[in-house]
């Protein structure tokens, strides 16, 4: 062993002795009653020599922590004096880190803890940088393992924590990830930590809060919600403490961990969803007969979400045969509290009942569905818009009821579509009724011809409706027309039935057809009069006169509107038809009709008679039709029948005869208006009358309702001391003799004077 080794053995013997002796100096000089703090344990730090021989490294110790000078210079008494946290930042935490990392470090660890504790934390800093500039000297590796350290601490000290959330299924489930990082903003794995959401949802464990180690990728956990609200998720994480501990010299030891908040998360979550519907009617306007149905969207309600997938039933009920009131007076919408069911029972009492049905399905929002709207609720009977026409309109919902168990979870309640909306509604056209006859069937050039129209089918406020711009339903047409063809030969003086009105629409004009001219009337229901002076629309006088022989045609046309269907009369319409001669044939045929009786009680007999003078063409017949009983006030000849155009022949030989029609009874009481025609073998009209003329209708009554018999009075006992009836009379009579005696005796009387 050379001199020179041995020399520094003695050296650093030498320095253990008086570092052994200082120390136990130092444990004499303590005060027996105070807290003492143990001494460092071998290998927890590494002397030097500084006027003495000195330690850098733990300089004390309890069960669990070393202790760090931070005052150089300073002598150690090992009592252990007051705690307080040292304020927290980078340079605490990182430390704080170390002493609770390297606690079972080498003597080296403990030597570059020490040297970081005095760096960051001593003082007396130019004291230390003397000791430093030693120790530095003493052990050359030492500041290199200082700053490993200090870097490691940088790594893996916690500076903060994040919480971020995720929808999986729209705002009612989703996900957290809570990462923690360091101070350059790296995750960190090992740090305790515990996410919490405060709100209406909870974590798949079921509960509000939920704890964790950090790992160096973000830990994840679903959520979903348990109510409707803002959520704020929020996450608490472990971060390493330093204390500052007095003991003569200033020393610093590991402070243990407390939770503090990282960062936190605002949003909203919604358990329920709430789906919408809106309808837009395939067709606004329908005729009398067509079937109905409706386009139907689902959507949803702004931030709300549609689960994926999720089925739900909807049901429509359509409802028709509103007037222009109804529409006018706008929507009617459901309460914000109001079942689907509830609505249509206030619709109900509001005189509003389902004429129709329809349902569909949807499994997310934008779909729409095509419903036909059919007779039944779920039934396959497809609805056909009624002849009376009027308006319609759908309601529709989502009823809570009507769902499946998977689908209830995500509703509150129904939702409902309003009555009377714009889209939802739409004209049902009505089908008119026309019946008409000319005033008379024959006649000769220069005779004026005249008709009787009766239309029923118009809505009772036709004319009234000025249309209506939301609903896209346009204004009704005023006016009707009647327009008089003529159809013949000008050249042939004797014969005109090859140009016998054929068809259903008029021909076009050429020399053998010619309009003579139109009219303008009301488009209302009841009575219209053409011609022999009845006024037209504006109030102007019709005369319409037969220029020419041949045949006189009236054709009443309505072009239709968004209310009601268009209509014509056929142009072929034997009743609609007068035969112009040239001049008068001899003995035409009249009709004269008398019904037997007119006054009869609901269920007895009554006929009608026919009286025909003037020559008959050979195969003519009569035909009776009696029209079922109606008011006063109703149009005649629209509605049913009793008898229908019962045929009885006729004899052609004879000039004047007399034709009875089949008895007939009516169940109901009223009006009972007749109609007798005489009609010539080819189906002409020879002869015939309008409804309701004079001795053509019989009034039905109701028979007489039994009298009831009169309760007899029950007799009083008789008294004896009062008279009878009889009695009472005598003692009159007796009265009334006496007074004539006493007038004669008195007249005697006076005569004698």
């Amino acid at each position: 062993m050379s001199s020179m080794v041995l020399k520094r053995m003695k050296a650093a013997v030498g320095a253990l002795l008086a570092l052994v002796v200082t120390l136990a100096m130092m444990v004499a000089a303590r005060p027996a009653s105070a807290a003492t703090l143990p001494r460092p344990d071998p290998g927890t730090y590494l002397p030097y020599q500084f006027g003495g021989t000195q330690i850098i490294g733990a300089m004390a110790k309890d069960d669990t922590n070393y202790y760090y000078c931070i005052e150089a210079g300073v002598q150690i008494d090992y009592r252990l004096g007051a705690a307080t946290k040292v304020t927290d930042n980078d340079k605490a935490r990182r430390l704080g880190w170390l002493m609770d990392h390297y606690r079972g470090g080498s003597a080296e660890d403990h030597a570059a803890i020490a040297v970081l504790a005095h760096d960051h934390f001593d003082l007396k800093p130019a004291a230390w940088a003397e000791r430093r500039a030693v120790i530095m000297a003493a052990y050359p590796a030492l500041a290199a393992k200082a700053n490993q350290l200090w870097a490691e601490a940088g790594e893996h000290a916690p500076a903060g924590a994040t919480i971020e959330r995720t929808y999986a299924e729209g705002i009612r489930e989703g996900k957290v990830t809570v990462s923690v990082t360091n101070a350059a903003g790296k995750r960190i794995a090992g740090i305790a930590y515990t996410a919490i959401l405060d709100g209406p949802a909870t974590f798949s464990n079921g509960q509000s809060q939920v704890s964790g180690v950090s790992g160096t990728s973000p830990i994840t956990y679903a959520w979903k919600a348990t109510g409707a609200g803002d959520v704020k998720a929020r996450v608490r994480y472990d971060r390493k403490q330093v204390d500052h501990v007095e003991s003569g010299q200033d020393l610093v030891r590991f402070g243990g961990s407390s939770q503090v908040d990282g960062t936190a998360v605002n949003f909203t979550v919604q358990r329920h969803f709430r789906p919408t519907l809106s309808t837009v009617t395939s067709q606004k306007i329908v005729d009398a007969g067509e079937p109905v149905s409706d386009t139907v969207t689902a959507g949803v309600a702004s931030g709300h979400h549609w689960p994926d997938g999720l089925e739900l039933a909807a049901e429509g009920w359509y409802f028709d045969r509103l007037d222009a009131d109804d529409v006018e007076d706008g929507p009617i919408m459901p309460k914000g509290d109001e079942s689907a069911q509830e609505f249509l029972e206030r619709l109900r009492k509001a005189g509003y009942k389902p004429a129709a049905y329809g349902t569909t399905t949807f499994t997310a929002p934008g779909q729409s569905r095509d419903v036909q709207a059919v007779t039944k609720p779920g039934g396959d009977e497809p609805y056909r818009a009624p002849a009376a026409g009027g308006f319609g309109t759908w309601v529709w919902a989502f009823e809570l009821d009507g769902q499946s168990a998977k689908a209830k979870q995500y509703l509150e309640d129904d939702v409902v579509s309003g009555f009377l909306e714009y889209t939802e509604t739409n004209s049902n056209r009505s089908r008119l009724t026309v019946e008409s006859t000319v005033t008379e069937h024959t006649g000769v050039v220069g005779s004026e011809i005249s008709d009787i129209i009766t239309v029923a089918g118009f809505p009772d406020d036709h004319g009234d409706f000025r249309g209506d711009d939301e609903l896209g339903i346009g204004a009704d047409r005023d006016t009707a027309t009647v327009s008089v063809w003529w159809a013949g030969d000008p050249d042939d003086q004797a014969n005109d039935e090859q140009y016998r009105p054929q068809g259903a629409e008029p021909p076009a004009e050429d020399e053998h057809h010619r309009l003579v001219g139109t009219w303008e009337y009301a488009a209302v229901n009841g009575r219209i009069r053409v011609g022999a002076g009845a006024p037209d629309v504006n109030g102007d006088p019709v005369h319409i006169v037969a220029e020419n022989h041949g045949w006189y045609v009236f054709v009443w046309n309505f072009e239709g509107d968004d209310r009601v269907m268009p209509a014509t009369s056929p142009y072929d319409d034997a009743w609609e038809r007068v035969r112009i001669w040239e001049v008068a044939k001899p003995r035409v045929p009249t009709l004269t009709t008398q019904v037997k009786p007119d006054h009869v009680l609901v269920g007895e007999p009554f006929h009608d008679t026919a009286r025909i003078l003037g020559d008959v063409p050979e195969g003519a017949y009569v035909t009776f039709t009696a029209y079922e009983a109606v008011g006063p006030d109703d149009v005649p000849g629209v509605n049913g029948t009793l008898l229908h155009e019962v045929r009885v022949d006729v004899d052609h030989t004879l000039f004047e005869q007399t034709v009875s029609s089949p008895e007939t009874r009516s169940p109901e009481p009223g009006l009972v208006y007749w109609q007798a025609s005489l009609v010539s073998a080819d189906g002409d009209v020879i002869a015939s009358h309008a409804l309701g003329v004079e001795g053509e209708t019989v009034t039905v009554e109701e028979p007489p309702e039994p009298e009831e018999p009169e309760e007899e009075e029950p007799e009083e006992p008789e008294e004896p001391e009062m008279p009878k009836a009889g009695a009472a009379v005598t003692v009159a009579m007796a009265l009334a003799a006496g007074t004539a005696a006493a007038g004669a005796l008195l007249l005697l009387h006076r005569r004698r004077r």
